[in-house]
């Protein structure tokens, strides 16, 4: 952004640091959806959906970090190390521990889908509530990640087998709602803060440098699975070129 596209001035190394943990973060709603079509098996869906959550939760540690530099605060090294093991590690560590809970209280509930699926939901946003609103302060989506693979692995064996199918059902509307209002929010938002008159957007200069950014991101990430190209394919299935 800075050297090759020719941002200088506010738009600093720490702020390039910031806008990189930004575009780091991959959806895996298309691929997804592509694999389905595909007939690909769902074990390998998951794991890309996985992949993409542990990824976003990462990326998000490392924009808050950069955020604080930017807004000027003094991180040292120390302190940028001790951030990011609090945000990254803790947060895992929360999600377990209402994995741990609410597969306690599931076993105490039987037959009763309106309960475990509530449970469900409640205990999901509560994760994200603890750990976002306290004076800790640890990684929202590391303790629902957690929370989810807790669930997915032991948890669910609280669940009746007459609610799971509703489970499922209410989880899958709920998830598809979620990714419908966040793409329908951002595209909104970027649209209204793009044409504030004080956000100094020149059409004839910044326009094709967005352009040129989008396919600079391509080139970056092709960049990045050829360097590790090598192990990826002796890894699982392999990975041709």
């Amino acid at each position: 952004m800075r050297y090759i596209l020719g941002y200088d001035g506010i738009f600093t190394f720490e702020a390039s640091l910031m806008f990189g943990a930004i575009i780091s973060a991959t959806d895996p709603v298309a691929v997804v959806a592509l694999l389905k079509e595909l007939g690909a098996s769902k074990k390998l869906a998951t794991m890309i959906e996985g992949e993409s959550l542990f990824n976003d939760g990462t990326a998000m540690v490392i924009f808050l970090i950069m955020l604080k530099i930017v807004e000027g605060e003094e991180l040292g090294f120390g302190a940028m190390v001790a951030m990011f093991a609090r945000l990254s590690f803790l947060g895992p560590l929360l999600g377990l521990f209402f994995g741990v809970l609410v597969e306690t209280i599931l076993h105490r509930i039987h037959n009763n889908y309106v309960l475990e699926v509530n449970l469900t939901i409640v205990a999901a946003y509560m994760c994200w509530f603890v750990a976002e609103n306290t004076a800790v302060h640890v990684s929202g989506i590391l303790a629902i990640v957690a929370l989810g693979l807790y669930m997915s692995h032991s948890g669910k064996t609280g669940i009746s087998a007459e609610s799971m199918h509703a489970l499922h059902h209410v989880w899958g509307y709920v998830g598809f709602c979620a990714e419908t209002i966040i793409f329908m929010l951002a595209g909104i938002i970027i649209g209204v803060e793009s044409h504030r008159p004080d956000r100094e957007i020149e059409d004839s200069k910044d326009y094709p440098k967005i352009l040129l950014n989008y396919l600079m991101a391509h080139v970056i990430r092709f960049s990045v699975i050829f360097l590790f190209w090598p192990i990826l394919n002796r890894l699982g299935y392999g990975m041709s070129f």
